[in-house]
């Protein structure tokens, strides 16, 4: 049993504007939803201000289509963009309250839009690393590295980044990049950069993904940061808003990493963590 400790919700993110880069339409409530449920319990919420910036846009993948996740069409990217955006934005308004958030779209093309392939999972997704990088990869990854910089420059601002369990290679390039940037601005930056435990991914890795993970947190100046985590309302709004994407995979995923976490910190309730990049170390 680890000794950190949960901390109070309006301490996990001091800073008052929250940028979320958001490789796809479902991870904001995924990365930072029980966050966000804590913050409106303690009536903290007002205290943030809430932007999502959504990379991978472009998307043509809709759960339990098959054959269709590889069509790259025009007419398919309009039905799962629409469908996907949608079902996003109806969650988000539930989540912070309509109008009450920024929210972006960079069009850069989703991993199924770019030919990806499925991983050996029990998720449709596919899995990447810096040796699995195509040229149009390469592309994204340097574009991404540039609006990292620039987010970096805002003042009283954390940048949150996915983990990337599992290493979705989609994730993972958004990963990468903040990580790039983090130490070639050290102490520079402005903002604080911040990587957010994304979910279904961490409850349903092996043992052998779980230990990749650690080892990356390892080799980098991370902070761990342990809040109170709503687990049951995060599958509820999954399940009621995107009817296009989640299965059972997802209530197992989120459930079993938040029962894990209250397990390993010895806490009375579930709990979801990030990690803070310390600059200058």
């Amino acid at each position: 049993m680890m000794s950190i400790r949960p901390l109070p919700i309006e301490a996990v993110i001091p800073e008052r504007n929250i940028i979320v880069i958001s490789p796809h339409y479902d991870d904001f409530l995924f990365f930072l939803g029980g966050y966000v449920l804590e913050l409106a319990e303690q009536g903290l919420l007002h205290t943030k201000s809430f932007r999502i910036v959504n990379v991978f846009s472009r998307s043509n993948y809709l759960a339990h289509t098959g054959s269709g996740n590889f069509d790259s069409s025009l007419d398919r990217q309009k039905l799962a963009t629409g469908k996907r955006l949608l079902e996003d934005l109806g969650c988000i308004d539930e989540l912070l309250g309509s109008y009450n958030y920024g929210y972006e779209l960079l069009g850069e093309n989703e991993c199924f839009t770019r030919g990806k392939q499925l991983a050996d999972s029990e998720m449709e997704f596919p899995h990447g690393m810096y040796a699995d990088f195509t040229e149009q990869d390469h592309e994204i990854f340097a574009r991404m590295i540039t609006r990292t910089k620039e987010w970096a420059t805002l003042s009283d601002t954390a940048l949150v980044f996915p983990v990337a369990f599992k290493e979705h290679i989609d994730h993972f390039i958004v990963r990468e990049a903040a990580v790039a940037v983090a130490k070639e601005l050290g102490g520079e930056a402005r903002s604080t950069i911040y990587f957010q435990e994304d979910k279904p991914y961490g409850g349903i890795a092996t043992e052998e993904e779980m230990a990749r993970i650690e080892a990356w947190v390892g080799s980098h100046p991370l902070e761990r940061r342990i809040y109170r985590h709503h687990p049951e309302a995060v599958v509820q709004l999954a399940f009621k808003h995107y009817v296009s994407q989640v299965d059972d995979v997802y209530r197992v995923g989120v459930m079993n990493r938040a029962n894990a976490l209250r397990s390993q910190y010895g806490t009375e309730f579930p709990c979801d963590q990030l990690y803070r990049y310390r600059c200058g170390n």
